[in-house]
């Protein structure tokens, strides 16, 4: 009975992103920039943000509970579709919400994140939920309407992602992004849209020639 009635608290608590207080997405965030992941426990989420043990490991008994509802959290904070009328335009907009959401402490737990992820199956899941999957489900709907305008789409969703992630974790991880422009400069920007953008054309442009 006592079982049951602890599945039926984590199957309460886990989901409802709501009842993720700031308090306690800040101390997740935080502990993880200063302690690293494999030194993170419910116990010092729980005591940096005020909160008892007891009503943590109500909404979260689990270390993973706890950090695949912060994945979700941040995977929330993506922007909503904006359509600018041309591929370079939606781009541009999107990598301007990618600067401003993974700016300072999120972008660098991110970073500390994969780390540890390549030794942690579940771990890289929740990685993949709160960063890669909502990037390419964007880049995705990008190029669909690009295709729908009738531009010959040669790039790929998934490689994009791939780039852009990858741009944006590198500068994290390797460069000083204490400001926005240092997490994804202009000169990253103009790359990534190059490379995705051009990779489109007009069909009609080509059929005229």
């Amino acid at each position: 009975m006592v079982q049951r009635e602890d599945k039926q608290a984590a199957s309460r608590g886990r989901p409802v992103n709501s009842d993720l207080t700031p308090a306690i997405m800040e101390a997740v965030l935080s502990l993880l920039a200063d302690e690293g992941y494999a030194r993170l426990t419910t116990a010092l989420v729980a005591k940096r943000a005020g909160v008892s043990t007891a009503t943590l490991y109500r909404r979260w008994p689990s270390k993973r509970d706890l950090l695949l509802s912060a994945a979700e959290q941040i995977a929330e904070s993506e922007m909503p579709d904006i359509d600018n009328g041309s591929t370079e335009g939606d781009l541009r907009k999107l990598f301007a919400h990618k600067r401003r959401v993974l700016s300072g402490r999120i972008g660098a737990t991110l970073v500390a994140l994969i780390g540890e992820s390549a030794h942690d199956s579940e771990l890289a899941a929740i990685v993949r939920t709160s960063i890669f999957d909502p990037t390419r489900e964007h880049l995705s709907t990008i190029l669909d309407r690009a295709r729908a305008r009738g531009e010959r789409v040669s790039a790929d969703a998934t490689s994009a992602a791939h780039l852009v992630v990858g741009s944006i974790l590198a500068r994290v991880a390797f460069t000083n992004t204490e400001s926005d422009s240092g997490l994804f400069p202009e000169s990253d920007v103009a790359l990534l849209v190059e490379a995705i953008a051009r990779a489109t054309e007009q069909a009609n442009d080509k059929s005229s020639r």
